[in-house]
C-alpha cells in the first residue's frame, strides 16, 4: 500500500471550493500521479520513470516502476517564484512579469539575446513613467538560477528516496513551468537522466490549447476514474427522465434558485 499525506486544512479548502460550484468530490488523488497517468507511455512506466510536475506554487514528483506508482514527493517552489524574480529584477508588475515569462522565458542564452530587446511596461499608470527596454539575456540571467534551484531540489529529493533510486529511467516534465525554452536540456544536465516534456497521451478530442504540458494533471483526472475503477454507469431503467420532479430540468431549476 502506498500512502500519501497532506495537510487537512488544504484538502478541506479544496473540497469546499469544489462543493460551492454545486459539485461533489468523489475522490482525492495526488497530482503527480494523475499527471503520470496522462503522459507516461507503457514502456516508461514499466522500465521506471519519474514524473516532475512543475506547477505555479509547488513542484511535485511521482516515481513509477514496473507499471506501478511507488513514490511521491514535493516542495513549495514553482513557476510563481520565477515570476516574482522577474518582477523584482525588472521592476515590473506580477501580471507583466508573467506575460514576459510566457512569451520570452528561457534558460538558455542565444547568440542574439544581447541584442534582442524586451519591453517592460511601467508598474504605475502615470504618463510620466516610461516603459523600459532590457535585453533578453538579462531575462535569462534572472530565470536560470531559480530554475536550477528547483531542479537541484528535485535531484536531491529523488536521490534521498530508496524507492526513487530504483527508477533510473528518464524524467518527464509536466506543468506550466516546464514550458520554458531550453528546460529539457538544463534538466538533463542537472538530473543526469534523459528528459522530455510530457504531453497528454491517448485522449482524443482535446482542443489544441489543452494538448500541452500545462494540462497534464487536468487530463490525468479524466483517466484516473478508469484506473481506480470509480466509473459507474446507471442502467437505462434507472436514468432520470428529461422531465419530472427528479429530472434534468428540475435539477437545473434548483441550481438556479440556490445560486441566484
Amino acid at each position: 500500500m502506498h500512502v500519501a499525506t497532506t495537510d487537512v486544512a488544504a484538502a478541506r479548502n479544496l473540497m469546499l471550493a469544489v462543493e460551492r460550484c454545486h459539485l461533489a468530490v468523489e475522490a482525492m488523488v495526488a497530482s503527480p500521479y494523475v499527471a503520470g497517468l496522462s503522459v507516461l507511455a507503457d514502456d516508461e512506466a514499466d522500465l521506471g520513470a519519474a514524473v516532475v510536475d512543475m506547477g505555479a506554487g509547488t513542484t511535485t514528483m511521482a516515481v513509477f516502476v514496473g507499471g506501478r506508482f511507488i513514490h511521491s514527493d514535493g516542495f513549495a517552489l514553482g513557476g510563481l517564484n520565477v515570476t516574482r524574480d522577474i518582477a523584482r529584477g525588472l521592476n515590473a508588475s506580477i501580471a507583466d512579469a508573467e506575460r514576459i515569462k510566457t512569451f520570452y522565458g528561457s534558460v538558455l542564452v542565444g547568440g542574439s539575446d544581447e541584442r534582442d530587446m524586451i519591453t517592460v511596461p511601467p508598474i504605475s499608470a502615470e504618463e510620466r513613467e516610461q516603459a523600459q527596454f532590457v535585453p533578453r539575456a538579462a531575462l535569462v540571467h534572472i530565470i536560470k538560477p531559480r530554475v536550477e534551484e528547483i531542479l537541484e531540489m528535485v535531484r536531491d529529493r529523488l536521490a534521498a528516496s530508496s524507492f526513487a533510486a530504483e527508477a533510473r529511467g528518464r524524467v518527464i516534465l509536466t506543468g506550466g513551468a516546464s514550458q520554458l525554452t531550453g528546460l529539457p536540456e538544463l534538466a538533463a544536465r542537472i538530473l543526469g537522466r534523459p528528459v522530455r516534456i510530457g504531453r497528454p497521451l491517448g485522449i482524443a478530442g482535446l482542443p489544441d490549447a489543452a494538448k500541452g504540458a500545462a494540462f497534464a494533471v487536468a487530463t490525468g483526472l479524466l483517466v484516473y476514474p478508469q484506473a481506480a475503477h470509480l466509473e459507474h454507469f446507471e442502467t437505462r431503467g434507472k436514468r432520470y427522465l428529461m422531465t419530472g420532479t427528479g429530472g434534468y430540468f428540475a435539477r437545473v431549476g434548483q441550481w438556479l434558485r440556490e445560486s441566484f
